[in-house]
Order: structure tokens, then sequence, then C-alpha cells
């Protein structure tokens, strides 16, 4: 008997982790990681898969830009169907002849070397999709994990309403308040509940629109794994951002466009030069049947287009391109400096409020609600420091989110991941 209890005792909580396994896994699955979120988004976008194929397309244009032009096969008959002698086919000389053109100044080399700056202008635009597609994917992670911030402190809020409003029935059946006080409570208890049914849905939305993101029409996920802190790593020098920011994939993009437009000014420069055209055959002559060779050249006279206007026009769209390039470049380095000033200030802002604001009104808190139990505070005393804790703690999230959010900025102005995008949302 004992021995059957035994086992019972043994067997029951593996039955019971064992049917429970699956459906904790399932709960675990519900929660992505920042980085979980990147490699969905990046794998299923379609937008990058639309960027790869442009590119495909581009360095398939290049190669063809750089085939030779293709030699052309010329059948010609002479002195057919005329009057006299010339009439029928009697005397009729036919010509077979194969011509070539011969593209000279450097035509293909300029040719080819303009697509070829035109796919790597493809795959730097391709980079700068993914480039966004990634910071649009932290964006929006970093607003699930505000959401989840602020529906914890609904929750907390919540049932801290709810303890307060059970002192407060409490203390009536005891005789010691009215009944007012406790209807007090209860309606603040149910504005906390409407609170905290906002932030659900508030947090709902962000999930679903983080999962468009990722390519999902219906979130497989619930919640992201992280919270809103500040790091306690010291931001880059100023100098150090803009330094680094010469590797900005939009930069480069802009570079690869200016040198993309100098390859087609050569090319037009190129075009300037006339093609030869050489060409050789055989003919035969019907009256004698005899056979002779003939051989051909020529060459294009550029007496009335010498393509002067469109070197001019490429020379024009290359000047305006570096003008706009080196504008991009001054205002992203002016945003750099901006953004790491006013990140400055957050953390500044942040450190105060989780130092010096948050814990004095958690105290404060704490004390009332001991003070209101043993009746030696009021409930009105209560609430307002419960208000307090939710302004004070509410502003310390905004903060925290406000700091995430000019991290993700500088990041991408300063064209760089780090740190870690599971560090810093």
């Amino acid at each position: 008997m004992r021995r059957s209890i035994l086992r019972r005792a043994v067997l029951c909580p593996l039955t019971v982790l064992l049917i429970s396994a699956p459906a904790l896994r399932a709960a675990e699955s519900r929660t992505l990681t920042v980085d979980e979120c990147l490699a969905r988004a990046a794998a299923r976008s379609l937008a990058l898969q639309a960027g790869a194929a442009r590119t495909e397309a581009a360095a398939s244009r290049a190669r063809q830009a750089g085939r030779r032009l293709n030699p052309k096969l010329e059948a010609e008959v002479e002195n057919v169907a005329g009057t006299g002698d010339v009439s029928g086919f009697d005397a009729a000389e036919t010509t077979l002849s194969l011509a070539q053109q011969l593209e000279l100044g450097g035509k293909r080399r300029h040719r080819a070397a303009a697509a070829e700056a035109e796919a790597a202008v493809s795959r730097a635009e391709e980079a700068v999709l993914r480039n966004d597609l990634l910071f649009d994917t932290r964006r929006a992670a970093l607003a699930v994990l505000a959401a989840q911030a602020r529906l914890r402190l609904a929750e907390e809020l919540l049932a801290l309403a709810r303890e307060t409003e059970g002192v407060a029935a409490a203390r009536e059946r005891a005789g010691k308040v009215t009944a007012l006080e406790t209807e007090r409570a209860r309606a603040e208890t149910a504005q906390a509940e409407l609170e905290l049914g906002d932030r659900q849905a508030g947090q709902r939305d962000a999930v679903r629109e983080l999962a468009a993101l990722l390519g999902e029409t219906e979130p497989s996920f619930d919640a992201v794994a992280g919270a809103l802190e500040i790091p306690p790593t010291e931001l880059p020098s100023a100098d150090a951002l803009v330094l680094r920011a010469s590797a900005h994939p939009a930069l480069l993009a802009a570079d690869a466009r200016t040198g993309a437009l100098d390859a087609r000014v050569r090319s037009e420069e190129a075009a300037r030069t006339p093609n030869l055209e050489v060409a050789a055959g055989v003919r035969r002559l019907q009256e004698s049947e005899d056979f002779g060779f003939v051989a051909g050249v020529g060459v294009e006279l550029p007496l009335f287009n010498r393509n002067r206007d469109a070197v001019s026009a490429a020379e024009a769209e290359r000047e305006a391109e570096r003008l706009d390039a080196a504008a991009a470049r001054l205002q992203n380095d002016a945003a750099i400096r901006r953004l790491r000033a006013r990140l400055q200030a957050l953390a500044a802002r942040e450190a105060r409020l989780r130092e010096s604001v948050v814990p004095p009104t958690e105290r404060a808190l704490d004390l009332l609600k001991q003070a209101h139990a043993q009746g030696k505070a009021g409930y009105l005393d209560v609430l307002e420091a419960r208000r307090a804790v939710a302004e004070t703690r509410g502003s310390l999230i905004d903060a925290q989110a406000d700091y995430a959010a000019g991290r993700i900025d500088l990041d991408e102005r300063s064209g760089s991941t780090a740190p870690s995008v599971s560090s810093v949302p």
C-alpha cells in the first residue's frame, strides 16, 4: 500500500509535467526577441525580394552591355529583271558579304562600365531597403516594449486600487468610515480597469503593427522579450559617429549614383567617336559564271550630331547628384550631433526620474497605505499618492522609450547597428 502511494506520488508530478510541457513550449514560442523579429523581417520581406530581383536585372543588363555587336550577313542581286541585255537573270551579279561594325573610342568598355555602375547603384539601393526595414522593425519592436511597460504599470495600479478598495470596505464594515469612501474607492478601481483595457488594446495594436513588418497577417506572437533600460555605456563622441556615418547605406547609395553618372558621362563622350564598318564577301557573275571577292569599309560622318548635348546633360546630372549627396551628408552630420545632444539630455532626465523622483513617491504611497489601514490617513491622501506614482512612473517609461527611440535614430543616422539590437531596442 505504501509502495503504491509512493509510486503515485512520483508518477503524478511527472505526468503533469509531460502534459504541460507542450503548452509551456507553445507559451514560450509566443514571445520573440528583437533579434528574432529582425531575422523574420529580413527573411519574409517582399520589398527585399523585389529589390534582389531588380539587382539581378541590373546585373544582367551589365553583362549584356559588355557584349560585342553582332556581324551582319548581306545578300545582294544586281542587274536583274531589266531591259535589253539585263532582262531576266542572265546578266545577274550576286554578292554575298559579311559586315562587322567596329566600335571605336572605347564605346563597349565605357558602356559596360556605365551598366556595371548602374548595377552597383541597384545593389546599394537594395542595402538601403534592408537597412530601412531593419530599423523600422526595431522601432516597431520598441513600440511593443513600451506598450508592455505601460500595460504592466496599469496592472500594478489596478492591483493597488483593488487593495485600497478592500481596505476601505473593511473600514466601512468596522464603522470607521462612511460608504462614501468605499464608493470612491470602487470608482477608482473601475477607472483603473478601464485604463488597463486601453493599455491591453494598445499593446495588441503594437504587436499587430510589428507582425505586419514580419509578413504576418495574424500575429504568431503576443509579446517581445526585453525591457526599457538605458545601457550604462556612454555614447561615442560626435566626431566618431560622424566618421562612422560615412558607411551609411543611404550615403553609399548616393556615392554609387554619382559614380554611375560619371560613368555615363564617359560613355556619352565615347559615343562621339564614329564607328568603323568593314565588310568582305564574294560576287558571282551569272553570265560568265565567274567569282570575285569584294571588300568595303565605311565610317559615319559626324556632320549633324556630335553628341554634345548628351554629354552636357550627363555632366549636369552628375553635378546635381554630387551636390545632393554633399547636402545629404551635411544634413546627416548635423542630425547626428543634434540627436546625440538630445540623448544626453534624455539620459539625464531618466536618471533623475529613476533615482530622485519615483522612489520618494513610491515610499510616500507605502507610508500612506499603512496609515490609511490604521485610520491615520484619509482615502483622498492615498488616492493622491497613487496618482503621483502613476504619473512619475509613466514619465519614467516615456523617458526610457524616448531615449530608446532616439538611440535607434542615432544608430540609423550613423550607419551603426551596435550596440546589439537586443540590448538597445
